[in-house]
């Protein structure tokens, strides 16, 4: 604080840089006024460049008027304190409950979720009556549904200021929506029906929006695969793919590793029937966890934490 921590004759800039790079959580008000300032961008901008290089600092916009959030901060969750700074402090303190956040501490930087059904349509033999018009027909009831899921699931995490109601498919600020449909074959000999997989991309997601739905709405919301993207801190001349090695050195020890590609990743056998893909690149590591059936999914995943694995493989 200015009054409090800063004497006369510091270098205000010197004593702000450094205050900022030595926190845990940096918390930026956002009003008319602080959006004109150019003291304000200039610290968001260290603050950005402190959380993408070094990895070890939360930003969390605290909206106190109607205004437009930076395009920098968009893809950040943000306290809405327009109405009550009160709520807004309970929902940081919420957030961050019993949490101490380190400084060589991981940080979850997107979350993407996959819902895949088969057609109940096939095609081929003993199903005669059946035409690819008739599978194409089932596959858009599919696709249909899942997608409603999907943009259920982005809704709890973007903002209701920068959803697109209008479109049919609505673009986010801070998330992505894909979908894929591929042939496979039938229960019978010879025929084929149609996996429709459609995956939501969220990034900077809420981490308590996030824990939620993991341990309580995978089942009903059909998820069957969850893809973590971790921004990791490396030490001085340590590179992404230097980590990535020796993760996959205690890997080899501890694992069984079931199939590698440069796209995937290693697949990883955690336990029966439930799976983990670790890829690294330049920048990020990946995370898949995934069952070889889909109703196993939320058992496995309750009876296992990424996150204590994660820390144990980085030790």
């Amino acid at each position: 604080m200015d009054e409090k921590n800063i004497t006369s004759g510091d270098n205000y800039t010197t004593r702000i840089l450094n205050g900022i790079h030595d926190s845990d959580i940096y918390l930026v008000f956002l009003s008319s006024a602080s959006l004109k300032s150019t003291w304000v961008g200039a610290e968001i901008d260290f603050a950005l460049r402190e959380k993408i290089e070094r990895g070890k600092l939360v930003i969390v916009p605290v909206l106190l008027e109607e205004v437009e959030i930076p395009v920098s901060l968009s893809n950040i969750d943000y306290l809405d304190a327009r109405f009550s700074i009160q709520k807004a402090i309970e929902e940081l303190s919420e957030k961050y409950q019993g949490e101490k956040i380190e400084h060589n501490e991981f940080v979850v930087s997107s979350v993407a979720f996959s819902i895949s059904e088969d057609t109940s349509v096939q095609v081929g033999p003993f199903h005669e009556s059946i035409t690819m018009d008739d599978l194409k027909e089932d596959r858009q009831r599919v696709l249909s549904d899942l997608r409603k899921k999907a943009y259920g699931i982005l809704m709890n995490f973007v903002s209701a200021t920068d959803f697109d109601f209008r479109s049919e498919k609505p673009k986010f600020t801070n998330g992505l929506y894909e979908e894929s449909v591929i042939k496979k074959e039938g229960s019978t000999n010879g025929s084929i029906c149609e996996r429709v997989t459609v995956e939501t991309v969220v990034y900077n997601p809420s981490m308590a929006k996030v824990n939620r739905l993991m341990k309580e709405r995978l089942e009903i919301l059909n998820i069957n695969a969850i893809t973590l993207g971790f921004s990791l801190p490396l030490k001085d001349g340590e590179s992404m793919l230097d980590v990535g090695k020796r993760c996959f050195k205690k890997i080899q020890e501890d694992y069984i590793i079931l199939s590698y590609d440069s796209t995937d990743g290693a697949k990883i056998e955690i336990a029966a029937d439930f799976y983990l893909s670790l890829l690294f690149s330049e920048e990020i590591m990946k995370v898949k966890l995934t069952t070889k059936y889909s109703f196993q999914f939320e058992k496995k995943m309750k009876e296992f934490s990424v996150f204590a694995f994660i820390r144990e493989l980085l030790e």
